[in-house]
C-alpha cells in the first residue's frame, strides 16, 4: 500500500479540530500613521480580511497584509484613512510567553493549532483549471489522554470561486463547523460566517444547494423574505417577444416570521425584548432579517446610525441618534429560528414578461413536520389530547411531569403527599428518591402552586407552597404550552397589462391556508381564504407649463380568513384606521381613489381618497394629502389625513405633518410640526380612549453639509387627554440639542450628538405617567497630527436604558471540551455554584458555563468611554540633537475601554470614565480596562524597556446577585541582545487580582501578589531559539477573605526549531515549587496554586508539525504534567491536515 494511500485512509477514518476558540468579526476606521499600521493586538483569520476607501474595496494587490501579526503596509501611500472589515482570532500566533496569570489568559495544555501558509508556497491544485480559485483545508485527527477519553475530531472549509467550464460558474462555501453564535447586529454591514452552499451560475441559470435567501416574488399580496436550507433554482430564458423567469425551492425554513409593536418607555434606550408569535419570551432572531420601524420610519442597524440588536438574546437597543421617549411607536418585523418543528418550505414561482404584459402565478408552503419535534416531546397520549381540541390553541397545555430515576447534573424532585394534597413536587439529590424531571411555567401570580427557590449550578428550583383558601400562593406551575404543529399555503396569480401610452390594468386573485393544528381535523372549514386585487392607472398629458397629471383606483377584497404569509400593507396601516389592536373580523373592503400632480422644479401634490370596512362592524373613509412644494428660498413639505369611522368603533382621526424652512446664503432655518386629535369615543369622558398632541421644532442646520454640518433644535410636545369639558393638557414635553460632523484635514474628524428632554405632567388625574428627565449623547473624535507622531482617538457615549439580571447553569461535555471544572469542596457530592472553576488544563475542562436569559430588568444609567492616545516622537525628533534626540527615545501607548451602568443618576460617578470600583453598591454592570505603557527605545533591537500599568475589572449583574472580578498591576520589562544571538529578558510585575461575589459564599478574594521573570534566549540560526527561564513569585491574601500565602519558584527551559519547507519542532520543561501555607479548600487556593498542588510540580510539552507535501501536514502534540502528591497525567494528540 503506498503512503498516499495510506494518508487518504487516515483522513477518511478520524477526525481532529482546531482549538479555535471562538473568533469575532471586526469593523473600524483605520487611521493610517506610517507605511506599516498594526490592525488588531490579535491575530486574524486568514482570507477575512478587506479593505475599503470612500465606499470601495481595494485590490488585494494593492496593499500587504499580515494575518499573524495584525500588519497592514501600503507600498505607496495614498490614503489618509481606511476602513477594514476582518474576523478576529481569539489567540495572538506571535506570542511565544506569558506575560499574566494563565488561569486569566489561557487553559495550560492547548497547543496553538493555527497554521500559517507560506504565501509561497505551491499547494496541489486538486480540482484543475487555473480559473478556479480555491482556499481551505480538511483535518482528521485523534486527542487522548489518562485523565479523558479518546477524542475524534474533524474540520472542513473549503471555498471556491470561479469557471466550471467555459458555459457554467462555481461559488462555494463549505464547512462542517456549527457555529452556534451569529454576527454582532452592532454594525451596518453582517459578516454571515455561517452560511453553507454550493452555488451553479450563468446569465440563465442560478443554482443553490444549501443556505439560500427568499425575497418577494412578483404579485401584491405575496410578500416575504426567508432563510432557507436545500435546494434552489432560477432560470430566466427568452420566449418569443418576451422573457420567462422560473424559479422552484425546496427545503427546511431557518426561521419564522414575527411582527412585535412596542411601545416606548420614557427615558429607556433599551434593550427591548423581542418575542416570538406564541409570545416565546427566549428566542434567537436570525441575523440581517430585521426591520425596525419608529414612528413608521425604517431605521439603519449600527453603533454609529440608530439601533444595535442582539441575535441571539433578541435585545433591541436605540442608539443616541434616535431619543426615545413614552410617545414613540416602535415596529419590529424579524425572522427568529423556531426550535418546536421541523419546518419544510415549497416555493414555486413563474412569470412571463414582455413589452406590455406581465402575468405570474406564484406557490408558497411551509409546514411545521408534526412527527419530528425538535424539543418537545409529545407521546400518543398528548397527540390524541391535541387532537380534540380543534383550533382552540387556548388549550393546548401539558402537565411535564416525568418520572425519568435519577440522573446526574439535573435537578430532580420527589413526589410526595402533604397537608392532605398529593402530587407535590420537593427537590432532592438523593439518588434513592430523585426520580422525576419536571419543566416549570411561569403563570401568573396566584395562578400557581410552586415559588422560585434557589438557583443550582444546573438552573432553578422550585418549592411548593400550600394555597390559602383554595386560592394558589405561587407564580410557577409544572405544565407546559405546547405549539402545535402548523401549515401555511399560499398562492396567487395576476396579471399587468398596460394599454397604450396611458392606461395600465393589474389584477391578482390569491388563495390562503392557515391550518393552525394538524394534529386535529376538526375546525377545518376556516382554513382557506381568498383575496382579490383590482388596480387601474391613467397617464395624463404633460401641459405646457410642465405639470404631469396622473389619476388611478383600485379595490381590493379579502374574504374573513385570509392570512397572507407576512404583511404587505404599509408598517402603520392599522394606526391609520383607528383598529390596531382591535378584534373585529370578517370580509374586508379596501377602495382608493386617487390624483397627483408633479413638477419637476416645483414639487408635487397628491390627493387620495379611501374606503375601509370589515364585515358589519367596521365602516370608515379616509382624505389623505402629501406633497413638497419649493419657491425660491422657501420649501415646504407636507402629509395629512383625516378619517371618520361610522360603523363600529365611531372615531374621527385628523392628523397633519409639516415641514417648512427658509434657506439663506449659510444657514437654514425651519419649523416641524406633526399632530394628531384622535376621538374614538360618541361621548368625551375621563374613560375615553381618546387622546390629542402637537408635537412642534424650531431647527436650524448650516447649508454646506459636505464638510461641516451642523444642527440644532429646540422642541416641544404638549399631550391631550380628555376630560368632561373636552380636551384638555396633561403633559408637556421639551427637548433640545443638536448633532455635528466635521472633517478636517489628514482624516481628523469630529462626530457628535446630545439631546436632552424634560417631561411634565400638567394634570396627574388624566394621565398616568411620572415627571421625567433625559439626556443621551454622543461623541466621536479622530486625530492625527505633527507628521503622524501623535494620534488621538476617542468615544463617548451616555444613555438611560435597563439591564437584564441572567442567571447561568453548567452543562457537562467531553473532557477537554469545556472551559470549566469542578472541585466538590465540600464532598457532599452535590454540584454548587461556588464549586467550579475556570480549568487551567485541558483534560480538567469537562464543564461549559452557559448564560440563561431572564425577563427581570434594572433600570440603568450608563456610560461608554473608549480613548486611545499614541505618541512616538522619534517620527519628528529621531534625527536630531540635543535634548529633543534624548526625548525621542520615549514614546506612549494609553488605550481606555469603560463601559458602565449604575443603578442611580450620580453625576460625578457616571460621567467620570475613571470611577470603576466593583465595591460601588451603586455599580450595576461594568467592563472596563485601562492599560498605558511607556516605551523606551521601543525599537531598538539591541536594548529596549517599557513600564505598564493595567487595571481591567468586570462586574454582571445576576438574578441572584452580581459577580465582579478586577486585576491592576504595574510591570517593568527590560530586553537586552548581548550579541546578536544572545539576549536576555527581565520583568518585575506587582499588582492585585480580586474577587466580589454575593450571589454564593466562599468566592471573595483579594490577593496581592509580586513576580520577577529572568529569561536567557540563544539563537545561533534563524530557524532555532534555545531558552531558560526563572519565575520567582509571591502571593498573599487578605485575612479577611481567608488566610493564604504562596511562595513560589519556577524554573524552565525550551527549544524551538523552524524549517520553512519541512516544518517545526518545539518543546519546553518546567518544574514549579509551591510553598502555600493558609486554607485548604475553596476558589483562594484553586486561584493560588493554579490548579497544582503545594511542593514539587513538573510539566513538559512537546509539539511537532511535519510538512509530508506540498499541500500536507502532520501535527503531533503531547503534554504532561505531575502534580505534587498526584500521579503523571498524560494528554496527546495527532492531526493529518490538507490544504486546498
Amino acid at each position: 500500500m503506498t503512503a498516499k494511500a495510506i494518508i487518504v485512509g487516515f483522513l477518511c477514518s478520524w477526525t481532529f479540530a482546531f482549538c479555535q476558540n471562538g473568533s469575532t468579526t471586526i469593523e473600524k476606521t483605520l487611521v493610517l500613521t506610517g507605511k506599516v499600521t498594526k490592525v488588531d493586538s490579535l491575530s486574524i483569520l486568514p482570507g477575512s480580511f478587506s479593505c475599503y476607501s470612500n465606499g470601495m474595496e481595494l485590490p488585494s494587490g494593492g496593499f500587504i497584509f499580515n494575518y499573524v501579526t495584525s500588519t497592514l503596509e501600503f507600498p505607496l501611500p495614498r490614503f489618509d484613512t481606511v476602513r477594514v472589515v476582518y474576523t478576529r482570532l481569539n489567540a495572538n500566533l506571535t506570542y511565544t510567553y506569558q506575560q499574566f496569570d494563565s488561569s486569566m489568559l489561557q487553559r495550560k495544555g492547548l497547543v496553538n493549532n493555527f497554521q500559517i501558509i507560506d504565501a509561497n508556497t505551491e499547494i496541489m491544485d486538486y480540482f484543475g483549471g487555473s480559473d478556479l480559485a480555491k482556499k481551505g483545508s480538511v483535518s482528521r485527527g485523534i486527542s487522548f489522554g489518562n485523565q479523558q477519553n479518546l477524542g475524534i475530531n474533524s474540520t472542513l472549509n473549503l471555498e471556491l470561486n470561479g469557471k466550471l467550464n467555459d458555459r457554467l460558474n462555481v461559488l462555494a462555501s463549505i464547512s462542517d463547523a456549527n457555529i452556534p453564535i451569529q454576527p454582532e447586529g452592532n454594525t451596518n454591514r453582517l459578516q454571515e460566517f455561517d452560511q453553507v452552499f454550493i452555488q451553479l451560475y450563468n446569465d440563465e441559470l442560478k443554482l443553490i444547494a444549501g443556505d439560500f435567501w427568499l425575497a418577494n416574488p412578483k404579485g401584491y399580496f405575496l410578500n416575504y423574505r426567508k432563510r432557507g436550507q436545500g435546494i434552489t433554482n432560477q432560470y430566466t430564458t427568452d420566449l418569443g417577444k418576451g422573457k420567462v423567469s422560473l424559479q422552484t425551492s425546496a427545503g427546511l425554513s431557518k426561521g419564522k416570521f414575527q411582527r412585535q409593536i412596542i411601545q416606548g418607555i420614557e427615558n429607556n434606550q433599551g434593550p427591548y425584548r423581542l418575542r416570538g408569535t406564541e409570545n416565546e419570551p427566549f428566542i434567537v432572531v436570525l441575523s440581517g432579517t430585521e426591520k425596525i420601524y419608529l414612528d413608521g420610519r425604517l431605521l439603519e442597524r449600527g453603533q454609529e446610525f440608530d439601533y444595535t440588536i442582539d441575535y441571539n438574546t433578541s435585545e433591541l437597543t436605540f442608539t443616541a441618534k434616535n431619543l426615545i421617549t413614552k410617545d414613540v411607536r416602535i415596529v419590529a418585523e424579524f425572522q427568529y429560528s423556531d426550535q418546536s418543528y421541523t419546518r419544510s418550505l415549497i416555493q414555486q414561482n413563474v412569470s412571463y414578461e414582455s413589452k406590455n404584459t406581465v402575468f405570474y402565478l406564484n406557490y408558497y408552503q411551509e409546514q411545521d413536520l408534526k412527527n419530528q419535534p425538535l424539543q418537545l416531546n409529545i407521546s400518543e397520549e398528548n397527540q390524541f389530547k391535541l387532537s380534540q381540541i380543534g383550533d382552540s390553541l387556548s388549550l393546548a397545555t401539558l402537565n411535564t411531569l416525568d418520572s425519568v430515576g435519577y440522573f446526574e447534573n439535573q435537578n430532580l424532585y420527589k413526589l410526595i403527599d402533604s397537608l392532605g394534597y398529593d402530587s407535590v413536587l420537593v427537590f432532592t439529590v438523593h439518588p434513592d428518591s430523585a426520580r422525576y424531571r419536571a419543566t416549570f411555567a411561569k403563570v401568573g401570580p396566584n395562578k400557581g402552586d410552586y415559588i422560585l427557590e434557589k438557583t443550582t449550578a444546573f438552573g432553578p428550583v422550585f418549592r411548593w407552597v400550600m394555597p390559602i383558601g383554595n386560592q394558589a400562593q405561587g407564580d410557577y406551575s409544572p405544565v407546559q404550552r405546547i405549539i402545535t404543529p402548523k401549515r401555511r399555503r399560499f398562492i396567487s396569480m395576476g396579471v399587468e397589462q398596460r394599454i397604450g401610452e396611458k392606461y395600465a390594468i393589474t389584477h391578482e386573485i390569491s388563495g390562503s391556508e392557515m391550518a393552525a393544528n394538524l394534529f386535529s381535523k376538526k375546525d377545518l372549514g376556516n382554513d382557506w381564504g381568498l383575496g382579490s386585487l383590482t388596480k387601474i392607472s391613467r397617464k395624463g398629458n404633460e401641459t405646457s407649463k410642465g405639470w404631469k397629471h396622473q389619476s388611478s383606483g383600485e379595490l381590493e377584497f379579502l374574504s374573513g380568513n385570509f392570512n397572507a404569509i407576512e404583511p404587505y400593507r404599509r408598517v402603520e396601516f392599522d394606526r391609520d384606521w383607528n383598529v390596531r389592536g382591535s378584534s373585529f373580523s370578517g370580509q374586508q373592503w379596501f377602495a382608493v381613489v386617487q390624483h397627483s400632480i408633479e413638477h419637476q422644479a416645483q414639487g408635487k401634490a397628491l390627493i387620495r381618497g379611501q374606503h375601509y370596512s370589515i364585515g358589519q362592524t367596521y365602516q370608515a373613509q379616509r382624505l389623505y394629502s402629501e406633497g413638497n412644494m419649493k419657491r425660491r428660498h422657501f420649501s415646504a413639505q407636507w402629509d395629512a389625513s383625516a378619517l371618520n369611522a361610522v360603523k363600529g368603533a365611531v372615531s374621527t382621526f385628523v392628523r397633519h405633518r409639516a415641514n417648512f424652512a427658509y434657506e439663506g446664503k449659510k444657514m437654514l432655518v425651519g419649523f416641524k410640526d406633526d399632530q394628531e386629535f384622535n376621538r374614538r369615543d360618541a361621548v368625551i369622558g375621563s374613560n375615553s380612549l381618546s387622546y390629542g398632541f402637537w408635537d412642534y421644532q424650531l431647527y436650524l442646520e448650516n447649508k454646506d453639509s459636505s464638510n461641516r454640518r451642523v444642527r440644532l433644535f429646540l422642541r416641544d410636545r404638549i399631550d391631550y387627554r380628555p376630560s368632561i369639558n373636552g380636551f384638555k393638557s396633561a403633559a408637556k414635553g421639551t427637548s433640545f440639542g443638536g448633532e455635528s460632523a466635521i472633517k478636517g484635514k489628514k482624516g481628523n474628524s469630529f462626530l457628535g450628538t446630545v439631546a436632552w428632554r424634560k417631561l411634565s405632567i400638567v394634570d396627574s388625574s388624566l394621565i398616568q405617567q411620572s415627571p421625567d428627565q433625559s439626556l443621551v449623547g454622543r461623541s466621536e473624535y479622530n486625530f492625527r497630527g505633527f507628521k503622524g507622531a501623535l494620534a488621538i482617538n476617542s468615544y463617548y457615549e451616555i444613555s438611560t436604558g435597563l439591564e437584564q439580571k441572567r442567571s447561568f447553569i453548567y452543562l457537562e461535555v467531553n473532557a477537554g471540551q469545556g472551559t470549566h471544572t469542578w472541585i466538590d469542596y465540600n464532598s457532599d457530592g452535590v454540584k454548587d455554584l461556588n464549586e467550579f472553576e475556570l480549568a487551567a488544563y485541558i483534560d480538567q475542562a469537562n464543564f461549559i458555563r452557559v448564560f440563561t436569559p431572564s425577563n427581570e430588568y434594572q433600570k440603568t444609567y450608563g456610560t461608554e468611554f473608549n480613548q486611545s492616545f499614541f505618541w512616538r516622537p522619534e517620527i519628528l525628533w529621531g534625527k536630531k540633537t540635543g535634548v529633543l534626540k534624548y526625548i525621542a527615545f520615549f514614546s506612549n501607548q494609553f488605550r481606555l475601554r469603560s463601559t458602565r451602568k449604575f443603578a442611580q443618576w450620580n453625576a460625578p460617578e457616571l460621567l467620570n470614565p475613571l470611577n470603576a470600583e466593583i465595591t460601588n453598591a451603586d455599580l450595576i454592570s461594568s467592563n472596563y480596562s485601562l492599560r498605558n505603557t511607556l516605551f523606551f527605545l521601543r525599537t531598538s533591537s539591541k536594548f529596549n524597556a517599557q513600564y505598564e500599568f493595567n487595571k481591567t475589572l468586570n462586574k454582571t449583574l445576576l438574578a441572584t446577585g452580581f459577580d465582579g472580578r478586577s486585576l491592576t498591576f504595574h510591570s517593568v520589562q527590560l530586553r537586552w541582545n548581548i550579541v546578536p544571538s544572545f539576549s536576555v529578558k527581565s520583568e518585575v510585575q506587582s499588582g492585585v487580582k480580586s474577587s466580589q461575589v454575593d450571589y454564593t459564599t466562599g468566592r471573595n478574594f483579594q490577593i496581592s501578589y509580586r513576580q520577577g521573570l529572568t529569561e536567557v534566549s540563544y539563537q545561533p540560526t534563524t530557524s532555532m531559539r534555545i531558552y531558560g527561564e526563572f519565575k520567582m513569585s509571591n502571593k498573599e491574601n487578605q485575612p479577611i477573605y481567608g488566610v493564604a500565602e504562596l511562595r513560589a519558584q519556577e524554573w524552565s527551559a525550551g527549544i524551538k526549531y523552524n524549517t520553512k519547507q519541512k516544518g517545526s519542532f518545539q518543546s519546553d520543561v518546567k518544574y514549579l515549587n509551591l510553598n502555600y501555607n493558609g486554607v485548604n479548600q475553596g476558589a483562594v487556593v484553586f486561584e493560588m496554586l493554579e490548579s497544582l498542588q503545594p511542593g514539587s510540580n513538573y510539566t513538559w510539552s512537546i509539539l511537532w508539525q511535519r510538512n509530508l507535501s506540498k499541500n500536507l501536514q502532520l501535527n503531533l502534540q503531547y503534554s504532561g504534567r505531575k502534580p505534587a502528591n498526584h500521579g503523571v497525567i498524560h494528554n496527546g494528540g495527532m492531526e493529518l491536515r490538507a490544504f486546498f
